[in-house]
């Protein structure tokens, strides 16, 4: 079991919850549980731990803080432990008094065995204290802090604290060699001492918690390769090419952590090097929590978790769908922001992703991309959000396979054409991968087919083959959408321009033959939405075409409505579509980069 792996103690620091509260006996160890905990906080032992306790008024010498002692006869019982004569109970901190123990003694033994399975270097140990009057504490038998009002010098039986106190929560920092703390099974022991024997009241509580400093990585996004109920691909940056990183995972209840190497390979124009994971044999609509683990040097990451998709569309399930994602970071990351609102289980993008065009010039906009998703796409419990991507053609030198004076001709069906025009898209996402499309199946019930609109590769011949094969094999799947980047109705472009006009020739008949409902267009920089359209007329029974890409970025003027047949919205403003399914029906709500419903559809009916 590795389930302690990430509970870091080690060298050097350690936090003490200092000594507050007039004469009460209680004892706890934790860590806070708040907003205040770094992100690999984690409590070895709680303020509501169960102590083994000695209160017989009998001097133990020094033996009962070995870590072999033999306590077996000593009462047990749950944090605080201590005693209260005074009538002010309810003024306690939590959790209160737990455990009562034996009243108006000078010295106390408590014993708190805990096991510990983490790495011993670079980590901060931290304890909080509730005590009243005052504490000694050891580690497997060695003094590691005590109380301020204990006198200096040895502490025994008959030692009392310089002043009183009252039982709150006060840290203090001690420096805490780590050679201390053992692998396996450690021991805490604690003396609480009185002022007096009349004392009112004594208390001794106290959470031991394991901080390790973290690093966040450079870049770190999720995608899948394959069925995302049962999968996840975990992608990040390192600067360092022999970087000792692994991966571990595990369940919601963190049982059984998981290692798994990572494969490498260099990023296209940059020093970085980027690791890939992918996790298969998952169970569907589970949580799983993972970390970038460094076994040998360095800093690890923070924790992250990430959920996979349900085994089926029985409950809602919500993707934010859009395009051209950045012309400037802070939009990009705005629009972001109002998506994750939703509890999003992953973003679904058409292309013209970080408009760096395939330059090695432009490596700063992928770095700006990659800034944006790590700032947004983490939600506060460190949830990190798939993205699933298709081409567009700011990922391409020239914009098509055809440009930069290529012509149609010199394309080559090849992954080194496709890599050397659109270098950073093969380079930096392992979906769709070549030949630049891939449909991405949910179990049986959704099916997402990214398309490649002319951009590293043609629309016609081999691409529309695949498509019209692919949605024959899955004619039972209610829930089938396509995107790719430049739209076969455009709201601003010419309608007769080539693309368009290949998109609406080789895929729309195939998209009208299988009933499908909604299309994801983009590349406008615009918003629309279509009539239902089929046989290039309105019709009841058409496929509506929805989206024309403004995530990030400026945007631009679009046709007008009552003068374009095809036009049943269209507005120049920064959106994103928010795609409901549940069982057959769908719905889709565009949402204004400030959160506004600018537009709602729900297909009358679902013909699939």
């Amino acid at each position: 079991m590795e389930r302690n792996w990430h509970v870091t103690v080690s060298r050097r620091v350690f936090r003490l919850a200092g000594m507050l509260m007039m004469g009460v006996v209680c004892l706890v160890l934790a860590v806070p549980a708040n907003a205040d905990l770094a992100p690999t906080d984690e409590v070895i032992i709680d303020f509501d731990a169960i102590w083994r306790y000695h209160d017989g008024n009998e001097d133990l010498g020094e033996a009962w803080r070995e870590p072999d002692y033999d306590d077996s006869e000593w009462a047990e019982g749950p944090a605080l432990l201590g005693y209260d004569t005074s009538g002010r109970h309810t003024r306690w901190p939590e959790p209160g008094l737990q455990t009562e123990v034996e009243n108006n003694l000078i010295t106390y033994y408590f014993r708190k065995e805990f096991h510990y399975d983490g790495p011993l270097e670079a980590v901060e140990l931290r304890l909080d204290e509730i005590v009243d009057d005052g504490a000694v504490y050891y580690l497997n038998g060695v003094e590691i802090g005590r109380s301020a009002i204990m006198p200096d010098g040895e502490v025994g039986f008959g030692t009392r604290p310089t002043g009183v106190t009252n039982p709150i929560v006060r840290t203090d920092i001690f420096e805490v060699d780590a050679s201390l703390l053992r692998e396996g099974r450690n021991v805490l022991a604690v003396s609480v001492h009185n002022q007096g024997t009349s004392s009112s009241d004594i208390c001794l509580g106290a959470r031991l918690v394991a901080s390790e400093p973290v690093q966040t990585p450079l870049a770190l996004y999720l995608t899948w390769q394959q069925d995302p109920t049962t999968t996840m691909t975990i992608l990040w940056h390192t600067e360092d090419e022999d970087d000792p990183a692994v991966l571990k995972y595990a369940d919601g209840d963190e049982e059984n952590w998981q290692r798994i190497e990572p494969t490498s390979h260099p990023m296209t124009f940059s020093d970085r090097h980027i690791r890939t994971a992918e996790l298969t044999g998952l169970e569907p609509g589970s949580s799983y929590r993972f970390r970038i683990f460094r076994d040998e040097r360095g800093q690890s990451s923070p924790f992250y978790s990430f959920r996979t998709m349900p085994a089926d569309a029985s409950e809602p399930i919500r993707f934010a769908a859009g395009g051209d994602t950045r012309h400037r970071q802070r939009w990009m990351e705005q629009t972001n922001r109002v998506a994750m609102q939703y509890d999003v289980d992953f973003m679904l993008w058409g292309g013209d992703l970080a408009y760096a065009d395939g330059r090695e010039d432009r490596l700063d906009r992928w770095y700006e991309w990659f800034d944006a998703n790590l700032n947004t796409l983490i939600d506060d419990d460190g949830r990190v959000v798939p993205v699933v991507l298709a081409i567009g053609n700011h990922e391409v030198r020239g914009f098509t396979y055809y440009g930069d004076d290529r012509g149609r001709d010199a394309y080559e069906d090849t992954d080194e054409f496709r890599e050397a025009i659109a270098p950073y898209f093969y380079n930096l996402f392992p979906f769709p991968g070549h030949p630049g499309y891939a449909v991405l199946d949910f179990s049986d019930y959704m099916s997402i087919f990214l398309l490649d609109s002319d951009h590293s590769g043609p629309i016609e011949g081999q691409q529309t083959s695949w498509l019209e094969e692919q949605l024959d094999q899955r004619s039972d799947v209610p829930h089938v959408f396509p995107i790719y980047h430049s739209p076969g109705f455009p709201s601003h472009r010419d309608y007769n321009r080539t693309i368009a006009r290949n998109v609406r020739e080789h895929w729309v008949p195939l998209f009208e033959r299988h009933n499908l409902t909604v299309v994801f267009e983009n590349d406008d920089h615009t918003y629309k939405r279509t009539v239902p359209i089929r046989d290039e007329q309105e019709h009841p029974e058409g496929v509506v075409y929805i989206g024309d890409g403004a995530w990030g970025v400026d945007v631009r003027t679009v046709h007008p409505v009552d003068e374009t047949w095809y036009l049943q919205r269209a507005e120049s403003i920064r959106h994103l579509i928010l795609v409901t399914i549940q069982d057959r029906q769908q719905d889709f709500k565009i949402i204004s980069e400030d959160g506004k419903l600018i537009d709602h559809y729900i297909p009358p009916s679902h013909r699939r």
